[in-house]
Formats: C-alpha cells, structure tokens, sequence
C-alpha cells in the first residue's frame, strides 16, 4: 500500500483492522464501508444523547464512566476511519453522521412530541 499525501479514492486501503480490506477485493471495501457507516450513524446517536449527572453512588459514577469510556471508544473509531484520507470512507462518515442526526431527530420527534401550546388566558394577553 503506498502512502498518500492528501484525499484520495480507492479500494486499496486499510480500515480499523490491519489488512483489511486491502487485497480482498471490492465486496469487502463495500463491507469495510458499511461498517464505517454504521460506526459514524452510532457516534452521532451517542453525541447527541446528553448524560446525565450521576448519583453520588458508586455504581452510578461507575455506570456513567463505563458509557462515556464506550461514547469515546467509537469516537475514536471514528476518527481512525477518517485519517486513512480515502475520500469514499470519509464521505461514508459523513452520510453516518447526517444518517444518525436524521435518524435520531425523527425517533424523538415521533415518540415524545412538544407538548402543545395553551392559549393564554384573557386577563394575560393585556
């Protein structure tokens, strides 16, 4: 595999996993792909799930550290996908990210939608 000085498109690249991949033909860079895909869609589901603040127990405090020990391990899978700078891997990370924003926005606007608007009443509207 040669080294490449900036963005670039093809299928011999090496993705999370050495030698893979690369040599394998193009049905596993379409699998690596989708992997990355699937990878980008779950990073930007947990960016956008807030955690919140845990109790002073400490099986609460160790909960919560486990989660971000996982929300910063596929991050940074993210982020080895993105230094291969092959242009088709970086754009699949994108359409992850676009994916899991849409994705989630959809789910929290179906399953739990604003709460209608009340009217105001009569002697607040003066």
């Amino acid at each position: 595999m040669s080294q490449h000085s900036g963005l670039w498109f093809g299928t011999d690249v090496e993705i999370l996993f050495s030698g893979w991949p690369l040599g394998h033909g193009y049905f596993h860079f379409f699998l690596a792909l989708l992997l990355v895909f699937i990878i980008s869609v779950v990073a930007q589901m947990c960016a956008m799930t807030p955690m919140t603040a845990p109790k002073m127990a400490a099986r609460s405090i160790i909960h919560h550290a486990a989660l971000n020990g996982v929300r910063t391990l596929i991050a940074y899978l993210v982020l080895l996908c993105v230094i291969t700078f092959n242009a088709g891997v970086i754009i699949m990370v994108l359409f992850g990210h676009v994916a899991g924003y849409i994705g989630l926005t959809l789910y929290l606007k179906y399953h739990f939608p604003a709460p209608a608007a009340t009217p105001l009443a009569d002697d607040a509207k003066a």
